[in-house]
């Protein structure tokens, strides 16, 4: 698990910048509830010798150039940590904390994609066996990915049906391999609400409220199944939103608290509020700061390539009003997955991701979603 929370604490930095910068890129996406959600394909985009090797490498490669992405210098900042990674400086000495992992020079895994950790041990850097990219007989699905959800639901707003909802979310993930066994780490770009009356009701947020969310580790499973194509199982990942981790010993059973005061309650925009603020427009207008819970499981299929995985996505998604200028907002969003859709044919909860170059960041994702994906089933406006 500390090789995990290392990378959350390495892309943590390029994440910020890397997705920070794209405010303008698409400033009407909002953020309703359900968004949850999904990558250093290591120059596999560009080299296809080179996929996760990179990708475990990435992060210091990622962070030189994504100032091409980045409004600021602060890249520098994943540049300077995941220098570490490189243990060719010759220096074994580890003034690290007792147990930091980091990626070593030593090429490892299967295709050879990948950089074997190694671990502060006594003050002096040790390797370990841990690879960041070994496929095996499995499809090499290491690296960065560019990832969109879609969630159809039934939509209830201030006690209003709203007929039918929709959220679309982009992320930007990493995921490192051994063997079957996945471990990830996803952070969520833009989310973009709507709704079958959003002239009544339409909430919407700014771009901030997508740049206040943490990275996002999940877990995933790959299996061969009897045709010999590929399967692919992430569990159920929970997320919470503007509350305290410290407060959150166990997702599942954690009640989100209805009061703005109450301790575990975090102000992750930074607008002086406490919780998450959503603008809501239309006929019945007004802000509303919310605390939430977002869960999300995958299924589907990989290419043999491992260049796309997707298929449907199951979700639940709970939120609670912890303030708001129009009392008649003060229940907030009441949503349920629905399948099949009453506005669309075919799925209507889905996800997809493609591998993507490494030095692609949030802001190339959500400009160029409309070549990397497949078309929205509905026009969210």
């Amino acid at each position: 698990m500390k090789k995990l929370f290392f990378f959350v604490a390495l892309l943590s930095a390029l994440f910020f910048v890397a997705c920070g910068s794209d405010d303008t890129a698409d400033s009407g996406d909002s953020v309703d509830d359900s968004g949850d959600t999904t990558t250093d394909v290591g120059d596999s985009t560009t080299d296809a010798g080179d996929t996760t090797d990179d990708s475990a490498d990435t992060t210091p490669d990622e962070a030189d150039t994504s100032d091409s992405g980045s409004d600021d210098d602060t890249s520098d900042t994943a540049d300077s940590v995941s220098d570490n990674d490189d243990a060719d400086t010759g220096s074994e000495i580890c003034t690290e904390e007792e147990g930091t992992m980091q990626l070593s020079s030593e090429i490892c895994g299967s295709t050879q994609h990948g950089r074997l950790y190694e671990k502060c041990t006594g003050g002096f850097w040790v390797k370990t066996d841990i690879c960041s990219c070994d496929p095996g007989d499995y499809p090499e699905v290491c690296g960065y990915y560019a990832q969109k959800m879609w969630f159809t639901a039934n939509t209830k707003i201030a006690t209003i049906d709203m007929a039918e909802g929709w959220t679309r979310t982009y992320f930007v993930v990493y995921q490192e391999q051994r063997h079957e066994k996945l471990d990830i780490v996803a952070k969520i770009c833009t989310i973009k609400l709507g709704n079958s009356m959003s002239g009544t009701v339409n909430p919407q947020t700014s771009q901030a409220f997508a740049d206040a969310l943490p990275l996002l580790p999940k877990v995933a499973t790959l299996t061969k199944e009897a045709d010999d194509s590929y399967s692919y199982f992430q569990d159920w990942s929970y997320e919470l939103r503007s509350i305290d981790p410290a407060c959150v010993l166990d997702p599942v059973a954690f009640q989100l608290p209805t009061d703005p005061n109450d301790a575990c309650v975090q102000d992750w925009d930074n607008d002086t509020v406490p919780g998450l603020l959503i603008q809501v427009k239309g006929t019945m207008s007004g802000d509303t700061h919310i605390v939430e819970k977002s869960a999300s499981l995958l299924h589907g299929t990989v290419t043999e390539e491992g260049t796309n995985i997707g298929g449907a996505v199951e979700w639940t998604d709970e939120q609670v009003v912890l303030s708001t200028n129009n009392y008649v907002l003060k229940s907030g969003a009441q949503n349920a997955l629905k399948e099949p859709s009453s506005k669309f044919s075919g799925p209507a909860n889905t996800w997809e991701q493609v591998l993507i170059d490494h030095k692609i960041d949030c802001k190339f994702v959500v400009d160029n979603a409309g070549t990397l994906f497949s078309a929205d089933p509905i026009e969210l406006k």
